[in-house]
This record gives C-alpha cells, sequence and structure tokens, in this order.
C-alpha cells in the first residue's frame, strides 16, 4: 500500500511560480498584454509542467522578499561598480593588473542556491568562477586584479557580501527545512589544494618565501564558528 504524501505548501507555492514566470515568457513572446494572451500562457505553462516535468528540487529554505530585493538592488550594484573598476584598471596609467586564482568560502547549504550564486559572480567583471567544491563548499575565481593586499581583501570583502546576501534572502537558519530527498553533490576530483594554489603567470615563477612572495594568498578567511559564538565575540 502506498503511502499518502503530505501536502507541501513551499513545492506548490515553487510550482505556481514557475507557472507564472512561464506565463511571463509567453506574453512577452506574444507582445501583447490581454486576458486571452495571460490565460493561454497559464494553460501552455501547466501543460508544459505536466508533460516536460523538470527533476525535483527540494524545497528547504524560505524566499524572504524584502532580502530577495535587497539582493537583487546589491548585486546590480556590485555589477556597476565592478564594470568601473575594470574599465579603470584598462587605462590608468599604470603597470598591467596582476591575476590569479583565489579560493573563497561560499557557506550556502542548498545546491541550487550555490548555483544563483556562482552565476551573480560571474556575471560582475573583473573575476570569473572557474571551480565549485561542493562538499568544503569553496569556489575558485580568476581574479583579474590580486596585485595588492587591498585587492585581495576587496575580493574576499565582496564575496563574503553575495554570500550573506543569498542567505538572508534564501537560506535562513529559522527558514531551513532539511528535505529527505535533500541532493548531496559528489566529492570533489579536482586536483588537490596545494596544485592548484595559483593559476597563471605566477605558477611556473620560483617558489619564495612568504616575505619575498607577490602573489596573494589564496585561501580566503572562513569562520566555521557558530552563530552564538559569533555573538558572544561582539
Amino acid at each position: 500500500m502506498s503511502r499518502k504524501q503530505k501536502f507541501n505548501w513551499r513545492v506548490a507555492g515553487s510550482r505556481f511560480f514557475m507557472a507564472l514566470w512561464l506565463t511571463f515568457a509567453w506574453v512577452l513572446l506574444w507582445g501583447s498584454l490581454d486576458v486571452g494572451t495571460i490565460a493561454a500562457g497559464f494553460l501552455v505553462a501547466v501543460g508544459i509542467m505536466l508533460v516536460l516535468p523538470l527533476p525535483r528540487v527540494p524545497v528547504e529554505g524560505l524566499v524572504r522578499p524584502i532580502s530577495t530585493l535587497w539582493l537583487i538592488i546589491m548585486v546590480g550594484y556590485l555589477l556597476v561598480r565592478s564594470s568601473l573598476i575594470v574599465a579603470w584598471q584598462s587605462i590608468r596609467p599604470q603597470a598591467p593588473p596582476v591575476p590569479a586564482v583565489l579560493r573563497a568560502p561560499m557557506r550556502l547549504r542548498s545546491d541550487f542556491t550555490l548555483a544563483l550564486a556562482v552565476n551573480s559572480l560571474n556575471l560582475m567583471p573583473g573575476g570569473i568562477v572557474v571551480r565549485v567544491d561542493p562538499v568544503a563548499r569553496y569556489v575558485y575565481i580568476h581574479v583579474l586584479d590580486t596585485g595588492t593586499e587591498k585587492a585581495v581583501e576587496a575580493f574576499y570583502r565582496q564575496t563574503a557580501q553575495v554570500e550573506r546576501l543569498f542567505q538572508r534572502a534564501f537560506e535562513r537558519p529559522e527558514d531551513w527545512r532539511e528535505n529527505p530527498e535533500h541532493y548531496t553533490a559528489p566529492p570533489d576530483s579536482g586536483p588537490d589544494d596545494d596544485n592548484s594554489q595559483i593559476v597563471g603567470p605566477q605558477a611556473d615563477a620560483p617558489k619564495t618565501t612568504a616575505s619575498q612572495s607577490t602573489a596573494p594568498r589564496v585561501d580566503g578567511p572562513r569562520d566555521d564558528s557558530s552563530e552564538a559564538e559569533k555573538e558572544a565575540r561582539s
């Protein structure tokens, strides 16, 4: 005897949102905003979801509308700021920037949210994600300018800011509900960290001591302490 599944409001809400999104795309394709077009688009969206269903993604967090709106605003701001920085680096009367691959923590629990954060980072000029460690929750990003400690610290601050924005929008601790169908990514099969610290012109350079090296550190600051410990320190 099959077990009756309990109705899940979060799953139903995500499917309804997907139907609205497909309806919106239908209206854009037709180019006319009227009741008939909207109704037809909604029926087509429901038909597509029934005939061609996508793999089910476990819904474990909760979308916070205000935090999501702030996420969109801040990502847009970071896009503009990164574009201006790269534009200035291309015309400034100085030596070309020193690129490198840096590793930064990205402690997002859901692989879906992690993919959204990685895509947001890839949209920002000046860096591109070249590798993701889904188990240790690290991202490896090729950064255009790592010639100074100030530039490296700015990179880590921006990455940490993106991480916090996505956590507050989709993965607040009080909203998290573990799903039995939670997907666990396989272990990373990439190269060892010791052999993938620096990629680029610095990789073939002779090894130097810490005081002589001009290449920035790869490992970003990672604080794995609990929230209670952080509050106690503050």
